[in-house]
Order: C-alpha cells, then sequence, then structure tokens
C-alpha cells in the first residue's frame, strides 16, 4: 500500500493487526509496535507481544532508541481491555502515536504524514498522539479507550 508520504505499509503489519484485533487464545497480542525502516520506505513489524502488563509496553514503546540511545519514534495498536461494571468488559483497540520531543524535523514530519495512512489501514478509530512518556499514563489511555467511562 502506497502513501503519500512515499512510505508503504509492509503486508506483516496487516497481519499483525489482524491478529491483535482477531486472535484468541494466549498467544493473542496484547500490543504491536512498528516503525519506520532505516531507509524510510517502508513501516516495518518491531514487536508484538501478549505480555498483559502496560509498563512493559511502555517500556518497549518510549525505550526504543537509536545507535546513540535517543529515543525514537514509534507506532502502536494496544489492546485496552476494562470492565464497565454491570455492563460487562470491553475491550478497544487504539493507535499510538508516539514522537519523542528530540526527533528531528524530519523524522517528524515523515511520522506525521504516514501516521493517519497506517491506521485506516490498520483500521483503528480511536487515536493517541504523545511526545512525553506521560502522556502515554495508563488513565489517558483508558479514557480514551472507554469514550471516558472509566
Amino acid at each position: 500500500m502506497s502513501m503519500p508520504s512515499g512510505v508503504m505499509i509492509s503486508d506483516e503489519c496487516i497481519t499483525a493487526s489482524r491478529s491483535l484485533r482477531f486472535g484468541r487464545g494466549p498467544k493473542k497480542p496484547r500490543f504491536v509496535i512498528y516503525k519506520i525502516s532505516d531507509d524510510e520506505t517502508t513501516v516495518e513489524l518491531c514487536e508484538a507481544s501478549s505480555e498483559p502488563n502496560y509498563e512493559v509496553f511502555l517500556h518497549s514503546l518510549c525505550g526504543a532508541g537509536d545507535s546513540t540511545a535517543k529515543p525514537m519514534p514509534r507506532y502502536a495498536a494496544y489492546n485496552v481491555e476494562y470492565d464497565l461494571g454491570e455492563d460487562g468488559k470491553r475491550s478497544r483497540l487504539v493507535f499510538i502515536s508516539w514522537v519523542p520531543q528530540n526527533t528531528s524535523l524530519k523524522l517528524c514530519m515523515l511520522y506525521a504524514t504516514t501516521k493517519e495512512q497506517l491506521r485506516n489501514a490498520l483500521d483503528i478509530k480511536l487515536a493517541i498522539h504523545a511526545d512525553t512518556p506521560d502522556e502515554l499514563e495508563w488513565r489517558s489511555i483508558l479514557s480514551v479507550a472507554s469514550g471516558g467511562k472509566v
């Protein structure tokens, strides 16, 4: 799939998203992390994990760095599960665009121009953009996923 930014989405990204959405059992991913390749031509899969601990996800997402340990941007899809009491348990996918504050302008623009096309290709309606880790606190993600009900 071609994008206005010239960056392609790998088939592996779509497959991982489908597994996140439709998978069953203990091996079903809880989150998937994507990145734009080093040659800036393709969105590729970084990690898919069934780890239920949100802090592990947050560390994987925000801890990604280049060879000099400078934080690098990423995209992610996270399956947020929550309980509405007598209305029952729910789960929603949330698309996250993580672009750390010190990211170069060129890379910021590349991630910005690719974000919506990737989100649409993955068919995820809810989205969050963050450039600091505190914007990704669990209560913020939960509020977006639940429509403010939790």
